[in-house]
């Protein structure tokens, strides 16, 4: 078996060839390429994780954006998917003499129970016809805003409401029913069913 012993490194006092001379450049430069790409690849490594973390926070940022906008319509569909409603009106025909033409005819307060639940403010408008009164009522509860509209009928002498708009929680929402005021006209009372 024959061994090859690698080359000795030159003394001080031995002269360089050129070629070996060339073969050091050489591998300096390979040695410095070697460095260049490890630094690349370094690089790209870092890169790659950076853009990792940043899809997954943009994926998680996206998820939780999704629940909170799906998170309204599963509370509408829990806050009324169908059922009884009563809704109590008060203090919205307080203007003397009461309005005829549409506009504004109190500020009260209304509040739900059974397949809505909520209270709050409550304001009332008046139209009057030559079959009947209209009654608009506009409740602002803590889930979203209700739009009643009550069609007294005074020749047939009855009183239906239905709801013609809701938003956020409400928006979506039907419902019908009939309605009936104490004997000052003060507080309305409307009973009836919700659907979406």
């Amino acid at each position: 078996m024959t061994v090859i012993a690698p080359p000795r490194p030159p003394g001080p006092s031995d002269p360089i060839d050129r070629q070996e001379v060339e073969a050091l450049v050489e591998a300096l430069f390979e040695e410095a390429r070697q460095r260049a790409r490890r630094r690349r690849r370094v690089r790209l490594a870092i890169v790659a994780c950076v853009v990792l973390v940043g899809a997954t926070a943009l994926a998680i940022f996206e998820r939780t954006a999704e629940s909170q906008t799906a998170s309204p319509a599963t509370t509408s569909r829990q806050i009324a998917s169908g059922g009884k409603v009563k809704v109590v009106i008060a203090g919205t025909n307080d203007r003397i003499p009461p309005p005829t033409d549409g506009t504004l005819a109190g500020k009260g307060t209304f509040k739900a129970t059974g397949a809505i639940s909520d209270a709050g403010p409550a304001l009332g408008y008046r139209t009057v016809s030559a079959t009947g009164i209209t009654l608009r009522f506009v409740a602002k509860g803590r889930k979203g805003v209700i739009t009643y509209l009550v069609k007294i009928d005074t020749i047939a002498g009855t009183s239906r409401w239905t709801i013609s708009s809701g938003t956020k929680a409400y928006k979506g929402l039907h419902g019908k029913g009939i309605e009936r005021e104490n004997a000052d006209y003060t507080i309305s009372t409307l009973t009836g069913t919700v659907s979406r």
